[in-house]
C-alpha cells in the first residue's frame, strides 16, 4: 500500500512550509529513517525523513513551491505500484480547490484569519480567475493582505498553483514597489496646498524600510500572541552564585579527559531536575485543559543573527549532568549551523534565556506557548553580602521566571523558582 509524505508540523504555530530540495529521485528506493527532503520553516530549514520503505513513486510538491501543513508531498509505494494525483484521507492535496460559484459584487471574501494575532490557515483558491467577471485570481488571505498593505492586486504576480496569487506574493510585490489601488472617483478633490514652514522638518532621519526574515516574522506573530493570550505573572529571586562558580572551575580545571560545564549547562539541569519535583510547572494549557507531563523538556534561547530559535533538549530527567552539558553543546552549535532534526523545534515544557554574557543583570522574557514557563538568567554581578553580620564580597545571579497563570499560581511559581535558586546555591545536587 501506499504512503503519504505530508508536510510535518514543527512547533504549533507552524501553518507552511516550503521544499528547498528532494534528496532523492522519483524511482529511487528508500528506507525508514532516510533523509528523502529539505523543507524551509519559519524557524529553520530541516531534513524530512521516510517514514516507511519503499521507493519514492511520486512528487507531488516542487522545489520552491509553499504548501500548508498537512498537504500530501509525495507518495513511497512499491515498484510499478499506482499511487493517487493527489492526497489520501489523511492529507491535503497540493492543487487548488474547485472552483466556487462567482460572489455577488457587495459580497466580501471569507476571512482567513480570525484576528491579526492569529497565524494565518492554509491558504484556500477562490475558484475567481480572470474570467468574465474580471476578478482577480487570489486567496482569502492574500486579499486580506492586499487589503492591509494597499497593494493593487491587478498588478501582482501570483507564484500559486495556477498563478493564483498568495500573501507571499502581495508581500513581494509591496516590497518591489507596487502601487496601492487608486481610489473609486467620487466628489473632486481640493487642491493640495503646500504646508506651512514651520510643519516640515528639515533635518528628518533618512531611513531604510526592509522586509523581516521568515524566523522575524514569525517571532513577531508568536510573541504577540504570546502578550495578547496568555496571563503572565513575573517572580524575582537573588541566587548566592559563589558555589556554582567554584563547583564549575573545579570540574573544569580537572584537565582534558573531563566536559567542561557552562552556567547554562548547570541552570539547565537546574530546571529539569525541578520539573520532576515541581509538576505543576511541567505542564501545558492546550485546547482548555491542562496538560500535565511526565518528563522534562527544556528549551534554550540561542540567538541567531536575524532573531532567535529556541530548540528543545527531551527527557533530560534521564540524563547525567555530563549527558546534558554535551547534548546542550550539540544542540547549539546545530542551532546556530541550520542542522536541527524535526523533533528538536518543539516539544519544550519549560524554557531557559541567558543574556547574562552580555552583562544584563536583569529581565523578563516571554513565554513560548504552549509551554507555561521560562526561565529568564543575568549575569553573575561582584556585590557586597551580610555574612554573620559581617559584609564580605559576593557573587550574585538575578533569575526571573515567567509563569503561565492558567497553569499554575503565584506560591507554586514561588516554591519552583525556590527549589532552581537551591540547586545553584547547592550545586553538588546537580551532579547526582
Amino acid at each position: 500500500m501506499a504512503h503519504e509524505v505530508s508536510m510535518p508540523q514543527m512547533g504549533y504555530d507552524m501553518t507552511e512550509g516550503t521544499i528547498n530540495e528532494w534528496r532523492v529521485k522519483e524511482g529511487d528506493p528508500v528506507a525508514r529513517g532516510d533523509t528523502i527532503a529539505s523543507i524551509a520553516t519559519d524557524k529553520a530549514d530541516i531534513d524530512i525523513e521516510a517514514y516507511a520503505d519503499g521507493v519514492l513513486r511520486k512528487i507531488m510538491v516542487q522545489p520552491g513551491q509553499t504548501v500548508p501543513v498537512g498537504t500530501v508531498i509525495a507518495w513511497i509505494g512499491e515498484p510499478g505500484e499506482d499511487v493517487p494525483d493527489s492526497g489520501g484521507s489523511n492529507g491535503k492535496a497540493a492543487e487548488p480547490a474547485p472552483a466556487e460559484k462567482p460572489q455577488a459584487a457587495d459580497e466580501r471574501p471569507p476571512a482567513a484569519v480570525a484576528t491579526e494575532q492569529a497565524a494565518p490557515p492554509a491558504e484556500e483558491d477562490t475558484g475567481a480567475g480572470p474570467g468574465g467577471n474580471g476578478r482577480v485570481k487570489a486567496s482569502p488571505y492574500a486579499r486580506k493582505r492586499a487589503a492591509e498593505l494597499g497593494v493593487d492586486l491587478t498588478g501582482v504576480r501570483g507564484s500559486g498553483p495556477g498563478g493564483r496569487i498568495v500573501a507571499q506574493d502581495v508581500e513581494r510585490s509591496l516590497a518591489e514597489g507596487a502601487q496601492p489601488p487608486a481610489k473609486a472617483a467620487s466628489a473632486p478633490a481640493p487642491p493640495p496646498q503646500a504646508a506651512p514652514a514651520s510643519q516640515v522638518s528639515a533635518d528628518d532621519d533618512p531611513y531604510v524600510e526592509e522586509e523581516p526574515s521568515r524566523l522575524r516574522r514569525a517571532l513577531a506573530r508568536a510573541m504577540v500572541e504570546s502578550k495578547t493570550t496568555v496571563p503572565h505573572f513575573y517572580l524575582t529571586t537573588d541566587v548566592d552564585a559563589a558555589p556554582l562558580l567554584q563547583l564549575r572551575a573545579e570540574i573544569n580545571g580537572i584537565g582534558p579527559e573531563t566536559p567542561k560545564f557552562s552556567v547554562t549547562d548547570l541552570i539547565v539541569r537546574a530546571c529539569a531536575l525541578t520539573l520532576q519535583t515541581h509538576p505543576q510547572l511541567n505542564a501545558s494549557w492546550i485546547d482548555g485543559k491542562i496538560r500535565r507531563f511526565q518528563r522534562s523538556n527544556v528549551s534554550l534561547a540561542v540567538a541567531l543573527s536575524d532573531g532567535l530559535i529556541a530548540p528543545t533538549l527531551r527527557n533530560l530527567d534521564g540524563l547525567s549532568m555530563r549527558q546534558v552539558g554535551e547534548r546542550l553543546h550539540d544542540l547549539v552549535a546545530r542551532a546556530k549551523s541550520n542542522k536541527l532534526h524535526q523533533d528538536e523545534l518543539s516539544g519544550g515544557h519549560m524554557a531557559v534565556s541567558n543574556l547574562g554574557m552580555f552583562g544584563i543583570e536583569q529581565f523578563s522574557a516571554i513565554i513560548t506557548p504552549p509551554q507555561s514557563s521560562v526561565l529568564a538568567v543575568g549575569a553573575v554581578r561582584d556585590e557586597p553580602v551580610v555574612s554573620d553580620g559581617q559584609i564580605t564580597a559576593g557573587k550574585r545571579m538575578r533569575l526571573n521566571l515567567a509563569v503561565d497563570h492558567r497553569v499554575t499560581d503565584g506560591a507554586q511559581g514561588a516554591e519552583a523558582l525556590a527549589r532552581i535558586k537551591w540547586l545553584l546555591e547547592h550545586p553538588a545536587a546537580l551532579l547526582v
